[in-house]
Formats: structure tokens, sequence, C-alpha cells
């Protein structure tokens, strides 16, 4: 299946490989990328670069000059120190707005589609995030690990393709954005969210408990940038 889902697969199974003896004493190592290099506080590097997004219906730009955050009042064990399945407890400030990411996840999807294939780190994301808060969730996709293999390879996962989706354009302004996510494990459904380009009409199918849209994961990241 070359698929999202087995691009992500593939990952997880590299980071399992990764499992060596040393000295006859067995030694679990992540492989995941690094990516998304960290400063000494909780900050990526900044760089300068643009994505697309979806808002009311419509595709916009995101405009990017400042790195990731991920408040390390969350424990991670990512390199970049930042993790899904929990809720920062530190924001880089007062004023945010929520960014949700959808994940799609069990079927193929052509990668020039997706705002941020798996391929690439998009700007100012991270490359590696911590989802072992969330492995319950991902264990039936994984059945010949055992939970200790995926939890291994789940500390410092390569941040899955994705698509962004604002419901506010906060007036051009730069600002932070709290990264909130969606998994989707239905190719129509997907598609449709592509083709609506509408956060409402995700938040509807979140509140009718889609079987196909699984969240909200909260996460301990913030990304900033301004809507165009």
């Amino acid at each position: 299946m070359t698929s999202t889902h087995s691009r992500w697969r593939t990952s997880i199974v590299g980071a399992v490989a990764a499992v060596t003896v040393l000295s006859g004493i067995g030694v679990t190592m992540a492989s995941a990328k690094v990516g998304g290099t960290t400063t000494k506080a909780q900050r990526g590097v900044d760089g300068y670069g643009m994505t697309k997004a979806f808002s009311n219906g419509k595709a916009h730009s995101f405009t990017y000059n400042l790195g990731f955050f991920c408040d390390r009042a969350v424990s991670s064990q990512a390199s970049t120190r930042c993790e899904g399945g929990a809720r920062y407890v530190h924001a880089p400030s007062h004023q945010h707005s929520p960014l949700y990411l959808t994940v799609p996840l069990g079927f193929t999807i052509s990668q020039s589609k997706l705002d941020c294939p798996n391929a690439l780190t998009c700007i100012d994301h991270p490359g590696t995030i911590d989802l072992t808060r969330v492995e319950p969730a991902l264990k039936g996709l994984f059945p010949k690990l055992t939970t200790a293999q995926l939890t291994a390879a789940l500390r410092n996962i390569d941040v899955p393709g994705h698509d962004h989706y604002v419901g506010t354009l906060s007036k051009g302004k730069p600002q932070w954005w709290e990264v909130r996510i969606v998994v989707v494990t239905s190719p129509d459904t997907y598609r449709t969210l592509q083709q609506r380009k509408s956060l409402p009409f995700l938040q509807s199918l979140l509140d009718r408990h889609d079987k196909f849209v699984v969240g909200v994961v909260p996460t301990n990241l913030f990304l900033y940038f301004s809507v165009q």
C-alpha cells in the first residue's frame, strides 16, 4: 500500500528495526529523522517560507518567519520535544488561535495534494513528534509489532503528511497558532474535506462523531504565521 499510511508504517517499522544488541544487552534506539532543529530553549530555528491552507471554503497561504514552539513543560521523547496527545501547559503568547492538521491514514493520496507531504518537513514545522500517548489508538494498525516495539518507534516519529485548516484569517497579521491533530481514515471523507476547504465542516464531522474522523488530538506544538 503506497499511501500515507504506508509511509508512516515504513517510518515506524524503520524505527523498530533500529533495536540493536550491544554487549548482549538489547538497546532501543529510535531512528526517525531528527528534523526541525531546535534552539537551546523550546523553539525551532527561524525560517522564512510559505505553505497552503484552507479557510471558509477558500485556499489560502501561510507565511512563516519564526520556528515552531513546543512547550517543554509537557514531557516528550522526540528530538524536537514536540508531543501529540497532551495539551500544552505554557503557550508562547497570550493571543493564539487553533490550527487543525488533518492527517490521511490508511489510503492512497497524492503527495502533491497535501499542504505538507510526507517526504518534506514544511518550513518552521518540527520534523518529528512523540506519539506514544496515542499508541493505543494506533495499535490496531500495526498488529505484528509488540506494544514495546510500537511505543519505542513512536517516541520520535516523523511528522506525517497533512493539511491545514483555520477558522480565522487574523486580519492577515502574524501570530502563534495552537496545533490540533485530526486523523481521517476514509479517502472519500478526505477528498470532501479538501473540496469544502472549511473548518466548520471539519468540526461538524467531529461533532457528530463521524466514524472516519478521529480527534481532536491535543499537542504542545505551536506554529507562527500570517494568513493571506
